[in-house]
């Protein structure tokens, strides 16, 4: 099974972090029945990827890449968030928040630690379609994450690949192939934080294929109906998700989405300070109680690629997106009304071309990105917008990212990649909090943020089971609106003096398979980062809570990371990963403190996880796994020695996989913290009056089961 692992590793990577990433569809099928655990295998001729933007085989990528496979995403968990499936990719943290107002904490060796909602400093692709907007948030509304088909991950520096807000990518893809009839996917989930059925969610997932045409379509309606364990934490998802694909003619192909995200409840039940979480962890702020925190959201977004695959090697692609956004937001500092409406395109072009008897392949395109925020925040009357108004602004993003990129065989076993990018980041804001006074003056400007990024790197390959690969780059990350738009003054407008934040990489690795039984990485990086974005919270008394941004100096993340998946005997699998993380400011002084030397907070500087998974032969079609996560203790705020407890968790899941005439039946179970572990789930990094702590939940338990027919 793992030598089958590392197959579907390699070829499912195909579809990575190109500017217009290759669709599923252009792979290969195995015809061979899929296996009972529903992993699909792949066959591509030759296994050619594309995480560089030039198509090189995985074994040519001098870069850090994980793919994480469907059973990883869905089978038996609850498909709340990308903690559940990222938790097995090294470099990788996601801290759940147990809150969906605000989304969860992901970063990548350890860039987007800083975000105080959605997800900052990482490109989010969802089947090619950038989730990221110009400014560098990264909005998940239009994610069904039970509805993916595998994740593609690509850590460390890609801002020559992808420009803005790239500490790293994580690509997501669904999967409509082709069946000869239709395929109708049922998923059903219910589950329990208390014994008494008090506290309780469900969720339900409806997934069709079908043909269209020559071509393939898949649609996906599901809800998430949740009740949490604390206070004023209920939520409300509803998703309507689309994929068509069709061949236009011979080398030619177009792909569409169209997603529909409405989010009518989000209940935002903040943090608590240390006496509070000891006296009752479940419980939520007073103040967000009182105000009614929380946010209602409407999104829908939609995307058209068209794809022309040459005869003598290479493609050219082209993609068109749109989103819109209705977001209302009661905050405990403000009524947020935000209306957005964000497009772009996105076009590459690959094509072989040599040098004499040297094999090379060349990648140029270009990114374009505009956002238009119509942004207002009134007072917060409980829940309700009151009719002052404390900022009124037309504020528009626009992003530019023109790329080029070669990678030269130098031997059959070395290859050379090399890009550079520049970026333009336009930020224009029109104040409209009239009547402009002395106390109130016009804040209307526009801010410019630019630079070039480049990136060389090399793979050598003394074996087919081995890659070893090197690579320099550098990166650059702006802030986003909402970071700019919090001044610390009170006033509107942008903050003049927030600066985008930018870092030069390095990193090693190697990746290989030993005998069919062992698929492991690992990389060790340094990013010297100038200017690291960090959020504050040290408000005027006007403002309770509110998140403020400023540069840190200069600061240094080191790491290690390592991976495996191990076959101990037939039917036991064993997958590990563990990061370590030494991320530390080197020259940073804030509010009288000298931080030289001190660890950044938010940051474990040890996680690990563990996986074992059984598949028993006597037992045809059960399966159960058992998942172990530890996190170390980490600073919460920059000036003070206050840390979290390190703590472990335990999860248990079981199941069956097996059929009832003609319809596919996978029933399971699940069991979360069974040990009842009392541990912070997240942390509001520097926040104001100690409200630091996100308590994660305690023992629950859940039960589901998916149906299939067709095929």
């Amino acid at each position: 099974m793992v030598h089958l692992v590392s197959v579907r590793r390699v070829a499912a990577a195909a579809a990575l972090c190109c500017v217009l990433p290759r669709p599923a569809f252009a792979q290969q099928r195995d015809t061979t029945p899929p296996p009972q655990d529903s992993l699909k295998v792949y066959t591509l001729p030759p296994a050619v990827v594309s995480v560089t933007r030039a198509n090189p085989p995985i074994s040519k990528i001098p870069l850090a890449i994980h793919l994480v496979e469907k059973t990883e995403i869905s089978r038996a968990r609850p498909t709340w968030g990308l903690d559940e499936a990222l938790a097995t990719v090294p470099g990788v943290y996601a801290a759940n928040r147990y809150n969906f107002s605000l989304d969860q904490r992901i970063s990548i060796r350890g860039f987007g630690a800083r975000s105080a909602f959605a997800v900052r400093g990482i490109k989010v692709l969802l089947d090619g379609i950038p989730q990221t907007l110009p400014d560098g948030q990264g909005q998940l509304t239009n994610l069904e994450l039970g509805a993916a088909d595998r994740i593609e991950v690509l850590r460390g520096s890609s801002s020559a690949l992808f420009g803005n807000a790239s500490g790293g990518v994580i690509s997501i893809w669904t999967d409509p192939a082709a069946p000869r009839q239709v395929v109708e996917e049922v998923r059903g989930l219910a589950g329990t934080f208390d014994r008494h059925l008090d506290r309780t969610w469900t969720k339900w997932q409806s997934s069709t294929t079908f043909r269209a045409g020559s071509g393939s379509a898949l649609v996906t309606l599901s809800q998430l109906h949740y009740a949490g364990q604390r206070q004023h934490s209920d939520a409300d998802f509803r998703n309507l998700n689309s994929r068509l694909h069709l061949p236009l003619g011979p080398g030619w192909s177009l792909a569409a989405t169209a997603d529909v995200g409405w989010d009518p409840r989000a209940d935002n039940p903040g943090a608590l300070t240390a006496p509070e979480m000891a006296r009752n962890p479940d419980s939520a702020a007073a103040i967000n109680i009182t105000t009614v925190a929380g946010k209602q959201v409407t999104q829908a977004q939609g995307g058209v690629t068209v794809r022309r695959q040459f005869a003598s090697g290479g493609e050219a692609a082209v993609t068109l997106f749109g989103l819109t956004r209705d977001l209302k937001n009661p905050t405990t500092f403000a009524y947020i009304d935000l209306g957005r409406l964000a497009y772009g395109a996105r076009a590459t072009i690959t094509k072989p071309v040599s040098l004499g008897s040297v094999r090379q392949r060349l990648s140029a395109g270009f990114d374009f990105q505009r956002q238009r925020d119509d942004r207002l925040n009134t007072g917060n009357s409980g829940g309700r917008p009151d009719t002052v108004r404390a900022l009124d602004q037309l504020e528009h993003v626009t992003e530019v990212g023109p790329f080029f990129q070669s990678a030269v065989e130098l031997t059959p076993h070395v290859t050379v990649t090399g890009g550079v990018r520049y970026d333009w980041v336009s930020f224009d804001v029109t104040d409209r909090l009239t009547p402009f006074t002395a106390q109130n003056p016009d804040d209307s400007g526009r801010r410019l943020m630019n630079a070039a990024s480049g990136s060389v790197g090399i793979a050598a390959t003394p074996s087919d089971q081995v890659t070893v690969y090197a690579n320099v780059g550098t990166s650059f990350e702006t802030p986003t609106t909402t970071e700019l738009t919090n001044r610390p003054s009170g006033a509107g407008g942008f903050n003049p003096d927030l600066q985008p934040q930018q870092a030069t990489n390095f990193e090693v690795g190697v990746r290989g398979d030993v005998v069919g039984r062992l698929n492991y990485s690992v990389a060790l990086f340094q990013a010297n980062v100038r200017d690291e974005l960090i959020g504050y919270a040290y408000p005027p008394p006007a403002s309770p809570g509110r998140v403020f941004f400023q540069n840190a100096g200069r600061a240094r993340h080191r790491g290690v990371e390592l991976g495996a998946e191990l076959e101990l005997v037939s039917g036991l699998n064993l997958i590990t990963s563990w990061t370590y993380s030494d991320f530390r400011y080197t020259s940073y002084s804030f509010a009288g403190h000298v931080l030289d030397g001190r660890a950044l907070p938010g940051i474990p500087q040890h996680w690990l996880h563990l996986l074992l998974q059984s598949r028993p032969a006597l037992a045809r079609g059960v399966w159960g796994e058992l998942e172990e996560t530890h996190s170390s203790g980490y600073f919460v705020d920059d000036t003070l020695d206050t840390r979290t407890a390190p703590w472990w968790t335990t999860n248990l899941r079981f199941g069956w996989d097996g059929t009832l005439g003609s319809v596919r039946l996978r029933p399971f179970v699940g069991f979360n913290n069974v040990f009842n572990r009392s541990y912070v789930g997240s942390v509001v990094i520097n926040a104001a009056r100690g409200r630091y702590y996100e308590p994660a939940p305690g023992r629950h338990m859940y039960v589901g089961f998916s149906l299939s027919a067709g095929q």
